[in-house]
Protein backbone atom coordinates (compact mmCIF):
# COMPACT_ATOMS: atom_id res chain seq x y z
CA UNK A 1 0.00 0.00 0.00
CA UNK A 2 1.23 3.76 -1.01
CA UNK A 3 -0.11 6.60 1.16
CA UNK A 4 0.67 10.34 0.21
CA UNK A 5 0.75 11.87 3.89
CA UNK A 6 0.46 16.00 4.76
CA UNK A 7 2.29 17.20 7.55
CA UNK A 8 -1.49 19.54 7.64
CA UNK A 9 -4.23 19.83 5.97
CA UNK A 10 -4.50 23.68 5.35
CA UNK A 11 -2.36 25.87 3.99
CA UNK A 12 -2.45 29.97 3.47
CA UNK A 13 -1.65 31.54 0.38
CA UNK A 14 2.42 33.58 1.52
CA UNK A 15 2.11 36.86 2.10
CA UNK A 16 4.87 39.19 3.82
CA UNK A 17 4.01 37.93 7.49
CA UNK A 18 3.52 34.10 7.08
CA UNK A 19 5.78 32.05 4.15
CA UNK A 20 5.08 28.68 4.91
CA UNK A 21 5.51 25.36 2.84
CA UNK A 22 3.44 22.28 2.73
CA UNK A 23 5.19 19.53 3.60
CA UNK A 24 4.42 15.47 2.58
CA UNK A 25 5.74 11.95 3.20
CA UNK A 26 5.22 9.40 0.82
CA UNK A 27 5.11 5.69 1.90
CA UNK A 28 5.88 3.09 -0.77
CA UNK A 29 5.42 -0.97 -0.66
CA UNK A 30 9.11 -1.58 -2.10
CA UNK A 31 12.28 0.43 -3.09
CA UNK A 32 11.06 3.43 -5.45
CA UNK A 33 15.07 4.64 -5.73
CA UNK A 34 14.51 3.42 -9.71
CA UNK A 35 11.73 5.07 -10.71
CA UNK A 36 13.22 8.51 -9.32
CA UNK A 37 9.73 9.47 -7.64
CA UNK A 38 8.42 13.06 -7.84
CA UNK A 39 5.28 14.47 -5.50
CA UNK A 40 2.98 15.63 -8.20
CA UNK A 41 -0.27 18.56 -7.60
CA UNK A 42 -2.78 18.48 -9.95
CA UNK A 43 -4.32 19.93 -11.81
CA UNK A 44 -1.39 22.26 -12.05
CA UNK A 45 0.69 19.54 -13.32
CA UNK A 46 3.38 20.95 -11.13
CA UNK A 47 5.98 17.92 -10.06
CA UNK A 48 9.33 18.17 -7.07
CA UNK A 49 11.67 15.54 -6.53
CA UNK A 50 11.30 13.27 -3.26
CA UNK A 51 14.05 12.86 -1.42
CA UNK A 52 14.60 10.33 1.34
CA UNK A 53 15.16 11.31 4.62
CA UNK A 54 15.25 9.10 7.93
CA UNK A 55 13.61 6.36 6.22
CA UNK A 56 11.08 8.44 4.79
CA UNK A 57 10.21 10.14 1.20
CA UNK A 58 9.43 13.43 1.72
CA UNK A 59 8.74 16.93 -0.54
CA UNK A 60 8.64 20.53 0.31
CA UNK A 61 6.08 22.57 -1.58
CA UNK A 62 6.39 26.09 -1.77
CA UNK A 63 3.40 27.90 -1.95
CA UNK A 64 4.37 31.13 -3.36
CA UNK A 65 2.46 31.82 -7.25
CA UNK A 66 -0.50 29.18 -6.46
CA UNK A 67 -3.88 30.69 -6.68
CA UNK A 68 -6.08 29.52 -3.49
CA UNK A 69 -8.02 26.38 -4.42
CA UNK A 70 -8.13 22.39 -3.43
CA UNK A 71 -5.37 20.08 -4.93
CA UNK A 72 -4.82 16.59 -5.69
CA UNK A 73 -1.04 15.87 -4.20
CA UNK A 74 0.08 12.76 -5.79
CA UNK A 75 2.88 10.88 -6.90
CA UNK A 76 4.92 10.62 -10.52
CA UNK A 77 7.45 7.86 -11.83
CA UNK A 78 9.98 7.21 -14.70
CA UNK A 79 8.35 5.25 -16.79
CA UNK A 80 10.14 4.17 -19.98
CA UNK A 81 12.23 7.47 -20.19
CA UNK A 82 9.37 9.75 -18.98
CA UNK A 83 7.44 10.69 -15.71
CA UNK A 84 3.77 9.80 -15.30
CA UNK A 85 1.11 9.99 -12.73
CA UNK A 86 1.26 6.69 -10.59
CA UNK A 87 -3.00 6.25 -10.44
CA UNK A 88 -4.82 3.64 -8.76
CA UNK A 89 -1.65 2.56 -6.36
CA UNK A 90 -1.36 5.75 -4.81
CA UNK A 91 -3.53 6.90 -1.52
CA UNK A 92 -3.72 10.78 -2.88
CA UNK A 93 -3.66 13.36 -0.44
CA UNK A 94 -5.08 16.87 -0.89
CA UNK A 95 -3.30 20.28 -0.80
CA UNK A 96 -5.99 23.09 0.50
CA UNK A 97 -4.52 26.44 0.09
CA UNK A 98 -6.51 29.27 1.17
CA UNK A 99 -5.74 33.22 1.01
CA UNK A 100 -4.94 34.00 4.88
CA UNK A 101 -8.15 35.35 7.53
CA UNK A 102 -6.70 37.80 10.11
CA UNK A 103 -8.43 38.58 13.34
CA UNK A 104 -7.21 41.31 15.88
CA UNK A 105 -8.84 41.44 19.29
CA UNK A 106 -8.18 44.66 20.61
CA UNK A 107 -8.11 45.42 24.38
CA UNK A 108 -8.75 49.46 25.27
CA UNK A 109 -7.63 51.03 28.62
CA UNK A 110 -9.69 54.06 29.15
CA UNK A 111 -7.49 56.26 31.03
CA UNK A 112 -9.71 55.15 34.29
CA UNK A 113 -9.39 52.28 36.72
CA UNK A 114 -9.74 48.66 35.71
CA UNK A 115 -10.03 46.07 38.75
CA UNK A 116 -8.23 42.90 38.99
CA UNK A 117 -11.07 40.63 38.17
CA UNK A 118 -11.51 42.35 35.40
CA UNK A 119 -8.05 42.16 34.34
CA UNK A 120 -8.11 38.71 35.40
CA UNK A 121 -11.32 37.66 33.15
CA UNK A 122 -9.67 39.44 30.15
CA UNK A 123 -6.24 37.22 30.26
CA UNK A 124 -8.33 33.88 30.96
CA UNK A 125 -9.92 34.86 27.68
CA UNK A 126 -6.94 34.63 26.31
CA UNK A 127 -4.48 32.16 27.86
CA UNK A 128 -7.74 29.76 27.33
CA UNK A 129 -8.70 29.71 24.47
CA UNK A 130 -5.62 30.76 22.69
CA UNK A 131 -5.51 34.23 21.41
CA UNK A 132 -3.30 37.04 20.91
CA UNK A 133 -3.84 40.84 21.99
CA UNK A 134 -3.56 44.17 21.16
CA UNK A 135 -3.77 46.38 24.57
CA UNK A 136 -4.62 49.77 24.05
CA UNK A 137 -2.63 51.36 27.12
CA UNK A 138 -3.76 54.77 28.00
CA UNK A 139 -1.38 56.82 29.93
CA UNK A 140 -3.63 59.41 31.66
CA UNK A 141 -3.78 57.01 34.77
CA UNK A 142 -0.79 58.61 35.80
CA UNK A 143 -1.98 62.92 35.39
CA UNK A 144 -4.93 62.30 37.06
CA UNK A 145 -5.88 62.14 40.87
CA UNK A 146 -9.07 59.44 39.91
CA UNK A 147 -6.48 56.56 39.87
CA UNK A 148 -5.01 55.95 43.02
CA UNK A 149 -1.06 55.10 42.37
CA UNK A 150 -1.47 51.29 43.73
CA UNK A 151 -4.15 51.06 40.91
CA UNK A 152 -1.95 52.48 38.05
CA UNK A 153 1.05 49.86 39.11
CA UNK A 154 -1.54 47.18 38.96
CA UNK A 155 -2.52 47.59 35.88
CA UNK A 156 0.74 48.78 34.52
CA UNK A 157 2.44 45.29 36.14
CA UNK A 158 -0.77 43.58 34.25
CA UNK A 159 0.20 44.90 30.83
CA UNK A 160 3.94 44.05 31.73
CA UNK A 161 3.23 40.72 32.18
CA UNK A 162 0.92 40.35 28.89
CA UNK A 163 4.21 41.96 26.95
CA UNK A 164 6.08 39.17 28.05
CA UNK A 165 3.96 36.46 26.66
CA UNK A 166 4.16 38.58 23.48
CA UNK A 167 0.70 40.15 23.36
CA UNK A 168 1.13 44.03 22.01
CA UNK A 169 0.78 47.29 23.75
CA UNK A 170 -0.36 49.90 21.95
CA UNK A 171 -1.31 53.80 22.72
CA UNK A 172 -5.25 54.62 22.94
CA UNK A 173 -6.00 58.45 23.99
CA UNK A 174 -9.21 60.18 25.21
CA UNK A 175 -8.85 63.91 25.79
CA UNK A 176 -9.10 63.86 29.86
CA UNK A 177 -8.90 67.46 30.30
CA UNK A 178 -6.45 66.60 32.74
CA UNK A 179 -4.22 64.47 30.67
CA UNK A 180 -4.61 66.95 27.98
CA UNK A 181 -3.61 69.89 30.56
CA UNK A 182 -0.18 67.64 31.31
CA UNK A 183 0.42 67.49 27.65
CA UNK A 184 0.42 71.19 27.17
CA UNK A 185 -2.51 71.56 25.34
CA UNK A 186 -5.56 73.85 26.05
CA UNK A 187 -8.53 71.25 27.28
CA UNK A 188 -11.67 71.20 26.01
CA UNK A 189 -15.35 70.01 27.09
CA UNK A 190 -17.01 70.52 23.40
CA UNK A 191 -17.94 68.91 21.15
CA UNK A 192 -18.30 65.52 23.21
CA UNK A 193 -20.35 62.36 22.34
CA UNK A 194 -22.01 61.72 25.36
CA UNK A 195 -22.37 65.39 27.32
CA UNK A 196 -19.38 65.10 30.20
CA UNK A 197 -17.49 67.64 31.61
CA UNK A 198 -14.06 65.80 32.42
CA UNK A 199 -13.15 65.88 28.37
CA UNK A 200 -13.58 61.92 27.95
CA UNK A 201 -16.12 61.72 25.45
CA UNK A 202 -14.17 64.61 23.48
CA UNK A 203 -12.91 63.63 19.57
CA UNK A 204 -9.23 63.73 18.89
CA UNK A 205 -10.53 65.46 15.95
CA UNK A 206 -11.24 68.10 17.81
CA UNK A 207 -7.16 69.01 17.80
CA UNK A 208 -4.97 70.45 15.48
CA UNK A 209 -2.19 68.54 13.92
CA UNK A 210 0.23 70.14 16.64
CA UNK A 211 -2.05 69.98 19.27
CA UNK A 212 -2.31 65.79 18.50
CA UNK A 213 0.98 65.46 17.89
CA UNK A 214 1.54 67.30 21.73
CA UNK A 215 -0.57 64.34 23.07
CA UNK A 216 0.50 61.72 21.70
CA UNK A 217 4.53 62.82 22.26
CA UNK A 218 3.44 63.26 25.87
CA UNK A 219 1.94 59.78 26.15
CA UNK A 220 5.01 57.79 24.60
CA UNK A 221 7.15 59.57 27.07
CA UNK A 222 4.81 58.64 29.69
CA UNK A 223 4.57 55.21 28.58
CA UNK A 224 8.63 54.80 28.12
CA UNK A 225 9.14 56.51 31.74
CA UNK A 226 7.04 53.82 32.88
CA UNK A 227 8.99 50.84 31.65
CA UNK A 228 6.84 50.04 28.13
CA UNK A 229 8.02 49.71 25.18
CA UNK A 230 7.50 52.62 22.74
CA UNK A 231 4.09 51.73 20.83
CA UNK A 232 4.22 51.47 17.39
CA UNK A 233 -0.02 50.92 17.01
CA UNK A 234 -2.62 53.97 18.08
CA UNK A 235 -6.44 54.14 18.56
CA UNK A 236 -8.20 57.66 18.91
CA UNK A 237 -10.76 57.94 21.81
CA UNK A 238 -14.67 56.59 20.31
CA UNK A 239 -12.47 55.60 17.08
CA UNK A 240 -13.18 59.28 16.40
CA UNK A 241 -9.57 60.04 13.93
CA UNK A 242 -9.06 62.66 10.44
CA UNK A 243 -6.55 63.28 8.54
CA UNK A 244 -4.53 66.23 10.69
CA UNK A 245 -4.46 63.54 13.31
CA UNK A 246 -2.77 61.05 11.15
CA UNK A 247 -0.19 62.84 10.05
CA UNK A 248 0.74 63.64 14.14
CA UNK A 249 0.41 60.14 14.65
CA UNK A 250 2.74 59.02 11.47
CA UNK A 251 5.16 61.62 11.87
CA UNK A 252 5.27 60.52 15.70
CA UNK A 253 6.83 57.05 13.94
CA UNK A 254 3.43 55.14 14.56
CA UNK A 255 2.89 52.35 11.70
CA UNK A 256 -0.52 51.47 12.50
CA UNK A 257 -3.88 53.52 13.33
CA UNK A 258 -6.99 51.54 14.02
CA UNK A 259 -9.47 54.15 14.87
CA UNK A 260 -11.04 53.66 11.70
CA UNK A 261 -15.00 52.33 11.49
CA UNK A 262 -17.47 51.93 9.29
CA UNK A 263 -19.67 55.11 8.56
CA UNK A 264 -22.50 55.87 11.19
CA UNK A 265 -22.29 58.17 14.45
CA UNK A 266 -20.57 57.34 18.33
CA UNK A 267 -23.29 58.77 20.65
CA UNK A 268 -24.66 62.28 19.70
CA UNK A 269 -21.56 62.95 17.12
CA UNK A 270 -21.24 62.12 13.47
CA UNK A 271 -17.95 59.20 13.03
CA UNK A 272 -15.57 61.23 10.69
CA UNK A 273 -15.50 57.89 8.85
CA UNK A 274 -17.21 57.17 5.72
CA UNK A 275 -15.99 53.33 5.39
CA UNK A 276 -18.30 50.22 4.20
CA UNK A 277 -19.04 48.05 7.11
CA UNK A 278 -16.36 45.14 5.87
CA UNK A 279 -13.50 47.49 5.15
CA UNK A 280 -10.02 46.37 4.66
CA UNK A 281 -6.65 47.79 5.94
CA UNK A 282 -4.89 50.02 4.01
CA UNK A 283 -2.63 53.32 3.95
CA UNK A 284 -4.94 56.74 4.25
CA UNK A 285 -4.21 59.34 2.15
CA UNK A 286 -2.46 62.48 4.08
CA UNK A 287 -5.11 64.60 2.90
CA UNK A 288 -8.22 62.19 3.25
CA UNK A 289 -8.65 59.75 6.11
CA UNK A 290 -11.01 57.64 4.14
CA UNK A 291 -9.31 57.65 0.97
CA UNK A 292 -6.08 55.25 -0.12
CA UNK A 293 -2.54 57.63 -0.32
CA UNK A 294 0.35 58.09 0.71
CA UNK A 295 0.99 58.12 4.67
CA UNK A 296 3.06 55.38 6.34
CA UNK A 297 0.45 54.20 8.05
CA UNK A 298 -1.75 51.35 8.18
CA UNK A 299 -5.35 52.22 9.03
CA UNK A 300 -6.69 49.15 9.96
CA UNK A 301 -10.68 49.54 10.37
CA UNK A 302 -12.87 47.90 13.16
CA UNK A 303 -15.81 45.91 11.34
CA UNK A 304 -15.74 42.76 13.82
CA UNK A 305 -17.52 44.87 16.33
CA UNK A 306 -17.43 46.28 20.06
CA UNK A 307 -18.45 43.52 23.06
CA UNK A 308 -18.81 46.12 26.11
CA UNK A 309 -22.17 45.21 27.44
CA UNK A 310 -22.84 41.91 25.67
CA UNK A 311 -23.78 38.55 26.96
CA UNK A 312 -23.74 35.21 25.35
CA UNK A 313 -27.30 35.60 24.54
CA UNK A 314 -26.92 39.28 22.97
CA UNK A 315 -23.57 38.68 21.20
CA UNK A 316 -24.85 36.04 18.35
CA UNK A 317 -26.05 39.13 16.19
CA UNK A 318 -22.55 40.29 15.88
CA UNK A 319 -20.96 36.52 16.04
CA UNK A 320 -23.93 35.55 12.68
CA UNK A 321 -22.27 39.09 11.20
CA UNK A 322 -18.57 38.39 11.74
CA UNK A 323 -18.92 34.50 10.64
CA UNK A 324 -20.78 36.11 7.02
CA UNK A 325 -17.10 38.26 6.76
CA UNK A 326 -15.39 34.93 6.74
CA UNK A 327 -17.51 32.85 4.82
CA UNK A 328 -18.88 29.68 5.69
CA UNK A 329 -16.04 27.12 7.54
CA UNK A 330 -14.49 24.78 5.82
CA UNK A 331 -14.18 26.96 2.41
CA UNK A 332 -11.32 28.32 0.61
CA UNK A 333 -11.27 31.80 0.73
CA UNK A 334 -10.10 33.60 -2.37
CA UNK A 335 -9.06 36.76 -0.82
CA UNK A 336 -7.83 38.13 2.13
CA UNK A 337 -9.47 39.27 5.22
CA UNK A 338 -8.93 41.11 8.16
CA UNK A 339 -11.37 41.33 10.95
CA UNK A 340 -10.77 43.79 14.61
CA UNK A 341 -12.71 44.10 17.52
CA UNK A 342 -12.67 45.53 20.79
CA UNK A 343 -13.09 45.30 24.24
CA UNK A 344 -12.37 47.43 27.17
CA UNK A 345 -10.10 45.01 30.46
CA UNK A 346 -12.13 47.14 32.60
CA UNK A 347 -15.58 46.05 31.78
CA UNK A 348 -15.15 42.26 31.18
CA UNK A 349 -17.27 41.00 34.07
CA UNK A 350 -18.41 37.75 34.20
CA UNK A 351 -20.98 38.34 31.74
CA UNK A 352 -19.24 40.05 28.81
CA UNK A 353 -16.45 37.15 29.26
CA UNK A 354 -19.04 34.95 28.16
CA UNK A 355 -19.82 36.62 25.40
CA UNK A 356 -16.29 37.49 24.40
CA UNK A 357 -15.63 33.35 24.64
CA UNK A 358 -18.76 32.70 22.71
CA UNK A 359 -17.77 34.86 20.00
CA UNK A 360 -14.30 33.12 19.83
CA UNK A 361 -15.81 29.89 20.12
CA UNK A 362 -17.54 30.65 16.90
CA UNK A 363 -13.96 31.04 15.14
CA UNK A 364 -12.59 27.30 15.71
CA UNK A 365 -13.80 26.08 12.53
CA UNK A 366 -11.99 28.34 10.71
CA UNK A 367 -9.05 28.19 12.88
CA UNK A 368 -5.55 27.50 11.37
CA UNK A 369 -3.17 26.46 14.66
CA UNK A 370 -6.06 23.74 14.95
CA UNK A 371 -5.08 22.95 11.22
CA UNK A 372 -9.42 23.77 10.56
CA UNK A 373 -9.18 26.54 8.70
CA UNK A 374 -7.04 30.04 7.25
CA UNK A 375 -7.35 32.22 10.55
CA UNK A 376 -5.18 33.49 12.15
CA UNK A 377 -4.82 35.73 15.58
CA UNK A 378 -2.54 38.33 15.37
CA UNK A 379 -1.84 41.61 16.91
CA UNK A 380 -1.55 44.49 15.07
CA UNK A 381 1.97 45.50 14.64
CA UNK A 382 1.95 41.26 12.83
CA UNK A 383 -0.98 42.90 10.64
CA UNK A 384 1.12 45.61 9.64
CA UNK A 385 3.59 43.30 8.45
CA UNK A 386 1.09 41.25 5.83
CA UNK A 387 0.12 44.49 4.43
CA UNK A 388 3.35 46.24 3.41
CA UNK A 389 3.47 49.25 1.05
Amino acid sequence: MRAVTPDRKWHTVPDALTHETASYSVEFDGDPAAGLPRLRIDPLGRELPLRLESGRWRADVDLAGIAPGRYTVGVSELVNGSYAPVDGRTAASELVLSAPLYVAWTLDFEGDAASDEAMANTAAIADGLGLRMTIMWNPRVWTTTQVDAARADAMLAWTKGRAARGDEVALHLHAWTDFVRDAGVTPRTAPSWSGRSDGYDVPLTAFDEGETRKLVDRAVALMTAHGLARPTTFRGGGLFANAANLRAVAAAGFTVDTSGAPAGAFGRLPLPWTLAKDAQPYHPSASDANAAGDLPLLEVPNIAGNTYGYTATSIQGTIRDDLAMLGPSGQVATARRALTLVSHPATIDDAERAAIEALFRAFEPYRYDRDAGPLRFVTLSELEKAYPR
